[in-house]
């Protein structure tokens, strides 16, 4: 990206350029004077210039500002709660880890440089030769004490990180947030964060019931932590739907099936079609042997057991008839159904135990081991 910018600066004219830095260079710097008593660019900010009179410096230092960091402040790192976000707060605040320490602004945009560790080779190199916090060194830094609130604030709410971690345990599961927290651990040692390390360590210790919940602020976070997790995406989308129910009137659909024969090849077809969009799937005539046969094919017993278990449940009028009044009946009939339709796999397991059993109690020495084991 870097190198197809400085591409593109030697290709077009410096006039037409939206952005324009001066430099410690004089032939440079006269031609910027030059252009600017010519009416072709104008200085909004110091050190900054633009060819682009139609809109406001503020627009304009928003739409180039990765740009305009990377030539002020070669190989900063966009750091704390900037590094998640990358983007400036609502309140036009951003923040870069540098050299030194001190409070910059330009129109619209409230630059916050910390004196720290430049990037390291774990960090995300970004353009115009930024780099950005990795994963680890992000959750470390947002880890730190901040006297600001809300969008001044270098770090992002103690709430925001831990549904941040419990997001990200939900996607990629315990075993990659236990690598995440071993990656943090030598990370803090590099960068001195120790005293963050522990605070990180305790937040994903509680998200995994491995801790006292006490440390947890954000409801999301609780619920994980006592065993009841839960996606906020599908929660908007079911409250989304109700609403959408609710305000429309609805027209009855009557049940066209009303001989047995057109309500068994209805029932075929929903069992066949809804094992299909899950991966598990037949060609027509197999799924028809299967449930007219009510035999699994030998080399796919799972899976003939999971059409067969569907259809159980779907070709049955009087069980399909069954409407909840309540939440929980609703969960009742989910987990029942559910069982059904696993029953046949059930079935399959306790027939081969059996036949193991029969087999191998001629066997006195293994009568205990088997019993233990199988039942």
């Amino acid at each position: 990206m870097q190198e197809i910018v400085i591409i593109m600066e030697k290709i077009i004219p410096i006039y037409l350029q939206e952005i324009m830095f001066s430099t410690s260079n004089l032939s440079e710097s006269k031609q910027l004077f030059k252009l600017q008593k010519e009416g072709k660019i104008r200085k909004i900010a110091a050190k900054l210039y633009t060819s682009n009179f139609s809109d406001t410096p503020e627009v304009i230092v928003k739409r180039n500002l990765f740009l305009i960091l990377g030539r002020l402040y070669p190989k900063a790192v966009i750091s704390h709660r900037s590094a998640f976000e990358f983007a400036p707060t609502a309140t036009g605040h951003i923040f870069l880890t540098y050299n030194y320490t001190k409070k910059i602004t330009l129109p619209g945009i409230t630059i916050h440089l910390m004196e720290g560790k430049a990037g390291l080779p774990e960090d995300v190199p970004f353009i115009e030769g930024l780099f950005a916090s990795q994963r680890e060194r992000a959750f470390l830094e947002n880890m730190q004490v901040s006297r600001k609130k809300e969008s001044e604030s270098k770090t992002l709410p103690r709430k925001e990180i831990e549904d941040k971690l419990e997001q990200f345990i939900r996607i990629n599961g315990d075993k990659a947030v236990n690598g995440l927290r071993d990656n943090a651990r030598a990370l803090a040692v590099k960068l001195d964060m120790q005293a963050e390390f522990e605070k990180l360590n305790k937040i994903i210790s509680s998200l995994l019931s491995t801790h006292t919940s006490s440390v947890l602020t954000s409801p999301l976070a609780v619920a994980r932590s006592f065993g009841f997790p839960f996606d906020p995406n599908r929660l908007e989308l079911f409250h989304s739907l109700y609403t959408s129910l609710l305000q429309s009137e609805l027209a009855p659909l009557p049940d066209k099936n009303s001989s047995e024969k057109a309500y068994r090849n209805f029932a075929f077809f929903e069992s066949y079609f809804s094992n299909f969009i899950e991966g598990t799937r037949f060609e027509l005539e197999d799924a028809q042997k299967i449930i007219e046969t009510n035999m699994p094919l030998p080399a796919r017993n799972d899976d003939s057991h999971d059409v067969l278990g569907t259809y159980y449940i779907v070709s049955n009028r009087k069980e399909m008839s069954v409407v909840p009044n309540t939440p929980d009946e609703l969960l009742d009939i989910l987990r029942y159904r559910h069982r059904v339709m696993l029953s046949a796999r059930q079935t399959t397991l306790r027939v081969i135990r059996l036949l193991l059993i029969s087999i191998l109690l001629k066997e006195p020495s293994l009568r205990v081991l088997i019993i233990t084991k199988l039942l």
